[in-house]
């Protein structure tokens, strides 16, 4: 990527990436302080209705906020459409959850799920009210807007969440802090974008954003079933309680898993969109791209695999402790899947949504046996089968996009080494640190010194192992420092 467009993306990342990192801290502490008063069957409730409202906000879109930002000759009628048909199928969306509450109850062997399903599924219309504006922000790169409303969205959630489990809300406190949450999402854009230009629907203009639309959106569907189908089977299989115990640790590789690739996604899908018809550059930017999300997400999780027991504790409580051996499992999926996340963007971004759509329905064969194999273990073996199911589909997925933009896999490792190295500089550190002081410290003050420490590592071993990689990011921390002064 060069010139603007190049410092545009950045910038874009940086605020976004800003506002996902402080909401993830803002969100683990509200869950880590509700944690307390809240069973994990109310934890396990919660995520698998969580997993089918997001299944139905991605079909309730239709893939229309991404054929907005995709799509080059974009006219207000599109925008129209857009909102008008979004509107329709996130209420009408909304209404079916309502009525197939007893049927989701079922599948998950939870009286609660039909319970709170029907709140929750206001998360749907809450969607459907903000796709329009939002994807006309992203078009736009007015990422520092977004990354204000995320911000508001993270606090008020986690402020309800915290309010209402100290007022013993149980499990409505989980759905309520959802509900204010997706609110702030989907009312937030208008504030910054508050017209679409026309309001007219043209059907043309809606068949032209469905033709790309409704390819990606199945390909969504089917990736999302496969990355959730742990869910699926540890709530069906094992029940909320398992449920409650695994989602509390995969919350916690989450956020460079799906906050810190949606801040990534919303600003580079734009700017790889860009550049389809210059594959060359394409290609720098998805090396740079792999590159920057590696150096972030791989020390967090090696720092998860190191201090994982002692992390739950502290964030949780004793009580939840359990989920400490799960999170020490998830790691890799945590890492793995985050470097894969690009991957999408390169099919979506090129409009192979075809190719997309297969390739994840497969994915998501293969893991639906991977962790129905896996259960025989227990919400520990799910785990197990999740993170060496990613690295075999990383491998493959890379490899798919290797041919369609004509990079060679040698390039790709070189992009993920620095990380990697100083990674595992940083995990040999701390680890022994750890082992040093065990016993003789708190919880608390280990975590706190192992973290300290393992940045001080990580950085000193980025600086030392990989010289040009850090000093090219030192060079365009300056930039937007320089231009955000003038």
């Amino acid at each position: 990527m060069k010139g603007g467009l190049r410092l545009a993306t950045v910038r874009g990342i940086s605020w976004t990436g800003l506002a996902q990192g402080t909401g993830y801290l803002v969100t683990v502490g509200a869950l880590g302080l509700a944690a307390r008063y809240l069973r994990p069957r109310d934890f396990g409730a919660e995520a698998a209705v969580a997993v089918v409202v997001g299944i139905w906000v991605i079909a309730a879109d239709l893939g229309l906020g991404r054929a907005l930002v995709q799509r080059r000759d974009l006219t207000p009628s599109h925008l129209a459409a857009a909102l008008w048909i979004g509107l329709i199928t996130s209420c009408f969306s909304a209404v079916l959850l309502w009525q197939t509450a007893r049927f989701w109850s079922r599948l998950f062997f939870d009286d609660q799920v039909a319970t709170i399903l029907p709140t929750m599924g206001w998360g749907l219309v809450c969607a459907g009210v903000g796709a329009v504006p939002r994807a006309q922000m992203e078009r736009a790169f007015r990422f520092g807007q977004l990354a204000v409303i995320d911000l508001c969205a993270s606090l008020l959630g986690g402020g309800t969440l915290v309010a209402l489990a100290l007022l013993d809300y149980g499990v409505w406190s989980l759905v309520w802090g959802y509900v204010v949450r997706s609110g702030v999402l989907g009312v937030g854009p208008w504030m910054f974008c508050p017209a679409v230009g026309r309001y007219r629907f043209v059907l043309q203009d809606a068949k032209d954003l469905l033709g790309f639309g409704t390819k990606w959106v199945g390909s969504r569907l089917v990736g999302y079933a496969q990355q959730n189908v742990d869910y699926l089977l540890i709530g069906r299989l094992l029940g909320s309680g398992a449920l409650g115990y695994y989602s509390l640790a995969y919350r916690l590789i989450a956020f460079p898993q799906v906050r810190l690739v949606q801040a990534v996604s919303r600003v580079t899908f734009p700017a790889f969109s860009a550049l389809q018809t210059d594959l060359p550059r394409l290609r720098g930017a998805y090396l740079s791209t792999i590159t920057y999300i590696a150096l972030l997400v791989f020390p967090i999780m090696a720092g998860f695999y190191v201090l994982a027991d002692s992390v739950i504790v502290l964030v949780y409580g004793e009580g939840k402790a359990l989920a400490g051996g799960i999170l020490q499992l998830l790691w890799p999926a945590g890492a793995v899947r985050a470097v894969a996340s690009p991957v999408g963007l390169i099919f979506s971004s090129l409009g192979r949504t075809g190719l997309a759509l297969i390739w994840n329905i497969g994915a998501a064969l293969f893991m639906l046996g991977a962790v129905r194999a896996g259960v025989v273990g227990g919400v520990e073996g799910v785990a197990l089968a999740v993170s060496l199911g990613a690295v075999a589909l990383a491998g493959v997925s890379q490899a798919i996009v290797n041919r369609i933009v004509a990079l060679r896999f040698g390039d790709y490792l070189r992009a993920l080494r620095p990380a990697a190295v100083c990674s595992a500089v940083m995990v040999g550190g701390v680890g022994f640190h750890r082992w040093l002081l065990a016993g003789q410290l708190p919880d608390l003050a280990l975590v706190a010194t192992c973290v300290v420490l393992g940045g001080c590592v990580y950085l000193l071993a980025l600086r030392l192992l990989a010289r040009e990689t850090s000093r090219e990011a030192l060079d365009l921390a300056r930039l937007l420092w320089k231009r955000a002064e003038e």
